[in-house]
């Protein structure tokens, strides 16, 4: 069994996996100690990226993924480079034995796609790089929770705003969620976790203070562990089919909505963007809001 340490956390390659686990030192990123560890498939692995580095900075590996498996691609916006697990950083005087590995990784990684009868679930491969549900993070505006079947976004903190302290909370069906997005804070602007509906479009203009599907963090905390929530929630959401259908759910899914329950959701969403682009008041929303949910 090849085993590499690296800055933060050791990597462990068997027949089937590479193993990855997290150190938990005060020096260790966020992302990493709120995971603590997490596994991919070697059938998974497209391709094993090495760079040697230098002196100051040390080598750096990464794993690429198939199409779909990666429930951290695409999170941080255009040009973005979000922290990922699937990434190990070492000192120099470690090179030749982290690229031995590479090396070994890439190897094994080939024979498994070679062998495999076919290709590994994406969803169970992204479900293995993120946490588990239950999961909560709390930012400076409030706080988000998964409980593998609705999110809750609650705004409490001290950076919330009028608008969302009214609001108090919002709830949202797994089966509503297209995918979340997340984006870093940037100098002394909010980064933010956005909840994307499907057929649901927020307006550009719309402010954070008045966007109820964001919940935004304040410089370095709440950033990556809104980050591990929205990898989480992708990796958990189910993709539409091509015919633009959601898929079917898995045996694990929540009970199938009610064509009457799916009418009301409906309402609520659109209410929901209604409130967005300031067409209806706090008080307009809540009233009509507390009305359709009355009929569940």
């Amino acid at each position: 069994m090849e085993e590499l340490r690296g800055h933060h956390g050791t990597w462990r390659l068997d027949d089937e996996m590479v193993r990855i686990r997290f150190d938990s030192g005060r020096k260790v990123p966020t992302l990493f100690k709120s995971l603590g560890s997490c596994a991919v498939p070697l059938a998974a692995v497209t391709d094993v990226e090495f760079d040697q580095g230098d002196r100051k900075r040390g080598w750096r590996l990464r794993l690429r993924l198939a199409d779909g498996t990666d429930p951290y691609a695409q999170l941080g916006g255009p040009g973005s480079d979000a922290p990922t697990p699937l990434v190990l950083t070492g000192p120099n005087d470690r090179e030749l034995l982290a690229e031995y590995f590479s090396d070994q990784l890439a190897s094994a990684a080939r024979y498994a796609r070679e062998l495999a009868a076919r290709a590994p679930d994406p969803a169970e491969v992204a479900k293995g790089l993120v946490a588990r549900p239950p999961v909560q993070v709390r930012t400076a505006e409030g706080s988000a929770s998964f409980d593998g079947t609705r999110v809750r976004l609650q705004w409490d903190g001290w950076l919330s705003s009028t608008a969302k302290e009214r609001e108090k909370s919002r709830e949202y069906r797994l089966s509503e969620i297209e995918s979340a997005t997340w984006y870093p804070p940037v100098d002394v602007t909010e980064g933010y976790l956005r909840i994307v509906l499907r057929g649901v479009t927020i307006p550009e203009a719309t402010e954070l203070e008045n966007d109820f599907f964001t919940l935004a963090s304040h410089g370095t905390k709440g950033g990556e562990e809104t980050l591990l929530m929205a990898a989480t929630l992708n990796a958990h959401v189910e993709p539409a089919d091509p015919a633009g259908e959601e898929a079917a759910p898995a045996l694990s899914a929540s009970p199938a909505v009610s064509p009457e329950e799916e009418a009301v959701f409906a309402k609520i969403r659109e209410l929901g963007r209604l409130h967005a682009e300031g067409l209806l008041t706090d008080e307009e929303f809540s009233a009509k809001k507390a009305e359709l949910l009355d009929r569940l």
